[in-house]
């Protein structure tokens, strides 16, 4: 068949195309503008992601998601969706980049999608771009199905500057990096290991810098840094350039004394991360809500709300909720964490969750010592490893690690106890 012919009837790629959008003339349109032989199948975006299940299960399945001006919104909402249940999934944005459409694809890059179809592209353009989307989720079939990773992504988002979030990430980002890889699964002592990456945390937090302070660690190369090196991102870049503590884990923020300004956009950054490490814990303490990028919540699997009993910071709480619901982000990843609970301290943990209609996650007791370790340079693991603000991290450490959890006969009370054995700590 000659180059011509070939342009005018490619063979199709062995996919099928799923459209969810508001109205069946987007199908038409596209399937005006495809190679020949390529047909797609429409469904109603306000319908279930569960109608993809029969498509799925027929092969390589790439998804379309209407992008243009107004059903934009509604289609950033399924795209979260959809990259929390079927992360496999190739999605890709159908859109115009006519002056009048052109928000359209602004929203859909906001959303963390990387493939655009532009209907004002030529036929072999829209071809190229499909073919690429599908080649994604070939190749993720074709390893074993232990091999396919993407790390859990788990926000730790400060009502108000002060509750405690950074303090907090420290501690769960060290712990969950040891349990990540604790000692043999008879008790035994294991034999020493190379640095590993399960559990990265992210400091974005506001002011900048605390978390490094509190791991006691110095580090040149920061969020701005990786941003700018994204695409770069790799095991051996993670290894060689990003600051790691004495417990293995490993710290990107961002530099002490930085303005408190909107966060650069990591859409990019964060799914190479995710592809590196087990876990990405993200603290966001003490920045507002309207200055953190769309495509963290959006990616996110879980974002944890950290407050205290303090009615300030119930005030705080009751904002931020409306800020979430106003983007769409208040759903069931949404859960709370009450830190330095005190006994007459006010309302409960539980009169909280009860009144702004939260599941509550954990309650954090009030603990002198930690600032005490803090100021000292210490972590708490380091001076008390067995207070009873440590043992209350334990439904924390068991949502970060769910794998784990789920692997190891032994509770988790032992397995931390096991953990924090295998450390070089103090045992005062």
């Amino acid at each position: 068949m000659s180059a011509s012919l070939q342009l005018l009837h490619p063979t199709p790629p062995p996919m099928t195309l799923v459209l969810y959008a508001p109205a069946r003339d987007l199908a038409t349109l596209l399937e005006a503008r495809l190679p020949v032989g390529m047909r797609v199948h429409w469904q109603d975006s306000a319908g279930s992601a569960a109608a993809l299940d029969p498509h799925r299960r027929a092969g390589p399945c790439v998804v379309l998601l209407d992008y243009r001006r107004e059903p934009a919104a509604a289609s950033s909402e399924l795209a979260r969706q959809l990259q929390r249940t079927h992360p496999e999934l190739a999605l890709v944005a159908v859109g115009s980049t006519a002056p009048a459409e052109v928000d359209g694809i602004v929203a859909a890059v906001r959303a963390g999608l990387r493939d655009i179809l532009d209907l004002e592209s030529p036929t072999a353009d829209i071809d190229a771009v499909l073919r690429r989307a599908a080649a994604v989720p070939t190749s993720v079939r074709s390893v074993p199905a232990d091999a396919v990773h993407k790390a859990r992504l788990v926000l730790l988002l400060g009502v108000r500057a002060g509750v405690g979030s950074s303090t907090l990430a420290a501690h769960l980002g060290v712990l969950a990096q040891q349990l990540g890889h604790p000692g043999a699964a008879d008790g035994s002592v294991a034999e020493p290991q190379p640095p590993s990456n399960a559990t990265l945390l992210l400091d974005l937090g506001q002011p900048a810098g605390d978390t490094a302070l509190y791991l006691n660690l110095d580090s040149q190369f920061h969020y701005d840094d990786a941003l700018r090196n994204a695409n770069r991102i790799d095991a051996t870049l993670v290894r060689t350039a990003m600051t790691r503590h004495p417990g293995g884990l490993t710290l990107l923020g961002q530099p002490a004394g930085s303005d408190g300004g909107p966060i650069a956009d990591p859409a990019v950054l964060v799914q190479r991360l995710r592809g590196v490490f087990e876990t990405v814990l993200c603290d966001l303490g003490g920045v507002p809500v309207r200055q953190v990028p769309r495509s963290l919540f959006n990616s996110a699997d879980e974002i944890w709300l950290v407050a205290d009993q303090a009615i300030g910071t119930l005030v705080s709480l009751d904002l931020v909720l409306k800020q979430l619901e106003a983007m769409g982000v208040r759903d069931a990843r949404l859960q709370l964490v009450i830190n330095r609970h005190e006994e007459d301290g006010g309302l409960s943990p539980a009169q909280i969750a009860e009144r702004f209609s939260l599941p509550l996650l954990a309650t954090l007791p009030d603990c002198h010592r930690l600032r005490s370790s803090a100021n000292h340079g210490h972590l708490l693991l380091q001076d008390a490893p067995r207070n009873p603000y440590l043992r209350a991290l334990t439904p924390l450490l068991l949502h970060l690690d769910q794998a784990a959890a789920r692997a190891l006969p032994r509770s988790w009370r032992e397995k931390i106890a096991l953990a924090l054995g295998g450390l070089q700590w103090k045992t005062k």
